[in-house]
């Protein structure tokens, strides 16, 4: 029979054990509740989590001062909505729904809606002011050509609604332009724009304009995103004048922040997008959708640890003594070079050969075996320039040699089977509408923009300034761009006698430029073989911007970079890796644009990195 104490200790146990146990599951609640909080503010899509239903809808503004604009000026609007129709379709291809809106309902939108407004050249100022609104509340707005530049009145407004949304202002000189019919203009992307991701080679468009267009001038703190050049993006355009435009004259499309909202302006009729670069166009503008939907883009460096890359190489042909003055020049400024070798000319100069293939500045690559013809020859032929070349100069330099230079610059699909078949990994093509390196079947090509120095001397008379003047706008204007400047020189040219002191100068200038990389063939080989083998995928939660990247390199990536454009409100505050030992740093340079640099990555890994931000309002 149990006793009255011990029938109450058991009850007191009881009501203990019953106490414990809503206490743990208490306290197991609270964990999983902040466990559930951290997880859903740290890793979880921002989407999945905002009280906003992201819907993907684009508007399309409709204007009646637009519509009068036509009428009086006895221009088809049918023409006008048909362009439209195009766009939309665009849009639904890009899995967007379309709605035509009215001016006097833009106030009425969500505040994160995209509006396009495609040649609004007649607005009133009470539409201009409802646009303007509309950015600065939180919109999104995508609009071009000559936006707002009449009224109902048909008189030019002074303070149009480009000026309003962006700041860019017109050009004193040349407010309005047409291209010299002459010099026909191309549209060409900056590499490192996140507007360039369907456009990643940087391929020129063509820009067939039938219509005066502004000509802005770029504010300080924005920068275009295009430019009008010429085809082989080695100059900016020519205007009547027999003027060719400068940087900030020659922007054709821009992206931005106003207030709470942001915007993308491009300077030219809508209907450009239709012509011959078609496919192109419509990369463009889903680019254009994308960017203004996403709240951040990060854009890799060019070269992982460059924008751009400066390539200066010399076809040691004729005069191959001189090859002794390149090499020196080259020690002299610590700047990285190719030689590309005729195997049997080098035969006869193998203690000069030895002596600079032994420095790290200098590349050996292959010129073919006898600077003879090739294209159209028999297999031995082909054989003997490539595959032969190659054998010979990798025993006598002891060095795998990756790079060729065809003679002549003739290239077929034999000629690129045997290189491959030979071990060569990148070739240096003639000139190219391209501003970055591109595979061709399995070898990287890198095209050549500078001007040959056998043109220079020609066309400029020997005069060796003029070179060296012409050569530095040139390498100015393709690595703006974020491009590849490749300059060829020659042992009988710019190599011969007191010429060298253009090199010599040249290689003193660029190492002075910051945003100038010099590279022989065999570290762009590398960074480009790298930068295909790297994976980066983004997501925003409520605190945190996740990055997972990826080496799928057989190597190790060092000294990564890469741009990143965030909207105007928010602040990234800091980043860490969950990998100790990874170094990061991230570093403001602009309003919503960041640069993250990332110490290393081991082969075959990944890391994620979490970036900690917060919203300014």
């Amino acid at each position: 029979m149990i006793s009255h104490n011990a029938s109450l200790n058991m009850k007191n146990n009881r009501e203990s054990y019953g106490l414990k146990l809503f206490i743990y599951l208490l306290l197991l609640l609270v964990l999983l509740a902040y466990t559930s909080l951290y997880l859903m503010q740290n890793y979880y899509s921002k989407s999945l989590l905002s009280d906003e239903v992201k819907e993907e809808n684009v508007y399309f503004l409709k204007s009646n001062t637009l519509m009068n604009m036509h009428a009086l000026s006895n221009m088809n609007y049918d023409d006008y909505t048909n362009r439209m129709k195009q766009f939309k379709e665009f849009c639904h291809k890009n899995g967007y729904a379309t709605h035509d809106i009215d001016s006097d309902k833009l106030l009425s939108l969500e505040k994160n809606s995209i509006l396009v407004a495609l040649d609004m050249m007649a607005l009133s100022e009470e539409e201009m002011r409802s646009l303007e609104s509309f950015v600065q509340n939180g919109g999104k707005l995508l609009f071009n050509y000559t936006s707002g530049f009449i009224g109902p009145t048909m008189k030019n407004n002074e303070k149009n609604l480009v000026s309003r949304i962006t700041g860019l202002t017109t050009n004193e000189d040349f407010s309005t332009v047409k291209f010299d019919s002459n010099s026909t203009s191309f549209l060409s992307m900056r590499l490192m724009s996140p507007l360039a991701k369907y456009l990643p080679r940087g391929k020129s468009l063509d820009l067939t304009l039938y219509d005066y267009i502004p000509l802005f001038v770029t504010p300080e703190g924005l920068e275009a995103d295009a430019y009008a050049t010429n085809w082989s993006q080695d100059t900016y355009s020519k205007i009547p004048q027999n003027r060719v435009l400068n940087k900030n004259e020659s922007g054709l499309l821009w992206h931005g922040n106003n207030a709470k909202g942001k915007w993308i302006y491009f300077s030219f009729p809508s209907y450009v997008f239709m012509d011959s670069s078609k496919y192109m166009y419509i990369e463009l503008f889903r680019a254009m959708l994308e960017k203004l939907n996403n709240d951040i883009d990060i854009v890799p460096y060019t070269y992982i640890d460059a924008l751009n890359a400066v390539f200066v190489s010399e076809d040691t042909e004729y005069k191959y003594e001189n090859l002794e003055q390149f090499y020196n020049v080259a020690i002299k400024h610590s700047f990285p070079v190719t030689v590309f070798c005729v195997a049997g000319l080098a035969k006869e100069h193998q203690e000069l050969m030895k002596k600079i293939s032994k420095n790290k500045f200098i590349e050996i690559g292959s010129h073919s075996y006898t600077h003879e013809k090739i294209i159209g020859q028999s297999n031995e032929v082909y054989e003997k320039e490539t595959l032969g070349a190659k054998k010979y100069l990798d025993e006598l330099t002891q060095q795998d040699v990756i790079g060729f230079r065809p003679p002549r610059e003739e290239i077929d699909d034999k000629m690129i089977d045997y290189l491959q078949r030979g071990g060569y990994k990148y070739m240096v093509s003639n000139g190219s509408d391209l501003l970055a390196p591109y595979y061709m079947h399995d070898t990287i090509v890198i095209p050549r923009h500078g001007t040959d120095d056998y043109a220079y001397f020609i066309n400029l008379d020997w005069n060796t300034d003029q070179i060296l003047n012409e050569m530095k706008k040139q390498a100015n204007m393709i690595t703006g761009l974020n491009g590849i400047y490749t300059m060829s020189t020659h042992s009988h040219l710019m190599g011969l006698g007191s010429n060298i002191k253009i090199i010599d100068n040249f290689f003193e200038y660029i190492n002075n430029q910051k945003e100038m990389t010099p590279m022989n063939g065999e570290m762009l080989y590398k960074r480009i073989k790298q930068k295909l083998n790297l994976q980066l995928e983004t997501k925003v939660t409520l605190k945190k911007i996740v990055v997972n990247i990826a080496n799928n390199n057989e190597t190790e990536v060092e000294n990564m970079h890469y741009d990143i454009h965030v909207n105007s409100d928010i602040e990234i505050t800091g980043v860490e890796s969950e990998i100790i030992g990874i170094k990061t740093t991230i570093k403001k340079v602009g309003l919503g644009r960041y640069i993250l640099k990332i110490s290393s990555l081991q082969p075959k890994s990944q890391t994620v990195l979490f970036m900690n931000y917060v919203k300014t309002r």
